[in-house]
C-alpha cells in the first residue's frame, strides 16, 4: 500500500469515529434516530477504511452494509451490526416512517443497541488498518 492509500484509510476510520462521537451527543439529547444515522454512517467508514487499507480504493458501494461487510470479508458478528444498521440509512428508514416522528420511532434502548453494533464493527476496522490484522 502506498503512503496516499494509508492515509486515505487512516482519514476514513477517523470519519468513523467522529461519526461515533456524533451518534453519542444525539443519543444524550434524545435525537434517537440520528443517533442511529450516525451509527449507520460510522460503521459504514470503519468498514470502508478497512476496504481502502486493503485495496487502495473504496468500494463501490450501495448503502447496504450487510453486502459492504461481507466484502471486507467481516466476521458474522460484524456482519450482523452492520446488516442491523442498515435500515438506518435516511432513504430507507424514511419509506417507513415519516420524519417527524423518527425521533419517536426508535428509542432509547435501540439508540444503545446502535452504538453498541457501530463500535464493534470500528473495533474489527481498527484491528485491520491499525495493527493490519485480517488480512486477507
Amino acid at each position: 500500500m502506498n503512503d496516499a492509500s494509508a492515509f486515505e484509510a487512516l482519514s476514513t476510520f477517523a470519519e468513523a469515529t467522529q461519526d461515533l462521537v456524533t451518534a453519542g451527543l444525539e443519543q444524550a439529547i434524545g435525537r434517537f434516530y440520528a443517533c442511529a444515522d450516525a451509527c449507520n454512517q460510522s460503521a459504514e467508514k470503519a468498514l470502508q477504511s478497512v476496504y481502502v487499507f486493503r485495496n487502495g480504493h473504496r468500494a463501490p458501494y450501495d448503502h447496504d452494509l450487510r453486502a459492504l461487510s461481507m466484502l471486507v470479508n467481516a466476521p458474522e458478528s460484524v456482519v450482523e451490526a452492520a446488516a442491523a444498521l442498515s435500515g438506518y440509512y435516511p432513504e430507507v428508514f424514511y419509506s417507513q416512517v415519516a420524519p417527524e416522528v423518527a425521533d419517536d420511532v426508535v428509542d432509547p434502548e435501540e439508540a444503545e443497541r446502535c452504538i453498541a453494533r457501530a463500535r464493534l464493527a470500528q473495533r474489527w476496522a481498527r484491528g485491520v488498518v491499525f495493527d493490519g490484522q485480517g488480512r486477507p
